[in-house]
């Protein structure tokens, strides 16, 4: 079950997928690694750098998103440029029915300020990101969902996000192979103005990252130079931070894990140490420091929960600090949209 939101509209989408999973060639995955380093990569400069032929680049990208193995091109946006904190909030529900359960996903995705929201297997039941400009404005987006489904809440925590890193898809290739490239989003907020055109460029690039220049001014009724322009931009001030892919893993037959890592000490030299690990590991797809409950998460993408936890294992031999974890698994994403509808003009420029 899907829910997606056209034009402030929620429509929700049973999916069936005859084959869950579907297998892919090396120049296919060597394809999926390229897009998720840059998806605005041109076509003929991907078929240079694959020594391949732009036809056979251009056959092989509309097949994966044929398939579904690309659900969409996306833009990395940094809320935190924006003026937004990031805050999480973790659920465990009770005496929730179906029905119910539906309309509550319904209304959380309607909600401007979430960005990321996917049902949860182990202590939680649902996960959610939030972007808010403050701790008091977290607090009306939290008691406004409580006001209206406190009751089926059994137990709730939530934490304040420091630094996100995400780590480029190495997992793609059978061996370890290839340069890791990492993005850091979060970090100190500022409040960086943007004009009508930057925030109509990032709603489109959001969801839709390889759309060309000349595509984007014809859809704001802008040039293509301004457009241009205006990325490199966005791009300079930190705003954009890169462009990747979202892939349906289960398609490719893998699983999306969280840790939560409790810790006796996390200094700065720890927090390095932590930070290259995950480096080093091609599975780990993302880590988080934050204040909380515990002050650091791993997220991973693998085969099954034995290569999840022997990653959980070598981590605690290499960090003895390590208290405990707590261990969720995601398999449904109800809604990921880097540019939610909380970003406004400052300016009508």
């Amino acid at each position: 079950m899907l829910f997606l939101n056209i034009n402030n509209k929620i429509y929700i989408v049973n999916v069936t997928y005859v084959n869950m999973e579907y297998k892919i060639d090396n120049t296919d995955r060597k394809i999926l690694y390229e897009l998720d380093i840059n998806a605005r990569i041109p076509t003929t400069q991907l078929a240079k750098k694959l020594r391949l032929s732009r036809e056979t680049v251009n056959y092989r990208i509309n097949n994966l998103v044929r398939k579904g193995i690309i659900r969409k091109f996306v833009t990395m946006i940094n809320p935190a440029k924006l003026g937004y904190s990031i805050y999480k909030m973790f659920f465990k529900f009770q005496n929730l029915s179906k029905e119910k359960e539906k309309e509550m996903i319904s209304y959380l995705v309607k909600n401007n300020f979430i960005y990321w929201i996917a049902s949860a297997q182990g202590r939680w039941d649902m996960n959610m990101t939030v972007f808010a400009k403050d701790i008091n404005h977290f607090d009306e987006i939290l008691s406004d969902f409580i006001s209206k489904y406190g009751r089926y809440i059994l137990e709730q925590e939530f934490n304040t996000t420091l630094k996100v890193g995400i780590l480029s898809k190495n997992w793609v290739f059978e061996k370890n192979t290839g340069e890791r490239k990492i993005v850091i989003f979060g970090e100190r907020v500022e409040n960086i103005p943007i004009g009508k055109e930057d925030v109509e460029i990032l709603r489109i690039l959001a969801n839709n990252a390889r759309m060309n220049s000349t595509e984007i001014a014809s859809k704001i009724k802008s040039t293509e130079r301004k457009v241009i322009y205006r990325i490199k931009n966005l791009e300079k001030l930190g705003i954009i931070l890169g462009y990747t892919t979202s892939l349906n893993l289960e398609l490719l037959n893998m699983q999306f894990f969280k840790a939560t890592v409790n810790l006796n000490l996390l200094t700065n030299e720890e927090k390095n140490k932590l930070v290259d690990y995950c480096k080093n590991n091609p599975h780990i797809g993302f880590f988080v420091f934050c204040v909380g409950s515990w002050p650091f998460e791993i997220e991973a993408i693998v085969k099954d929960n034995k290569q999840f936890y022997s990653i959980l294992d070598d981590l605690r031999q290499k960090f003895p600090e390590i208290k405990g974890f707590e261990t969720i698994i995601f398999p449904i994403e109800y809604k990921f949209d880097w540019m939610p509808l909380c970003y406004k003009a400052e300016n009508s420029s």
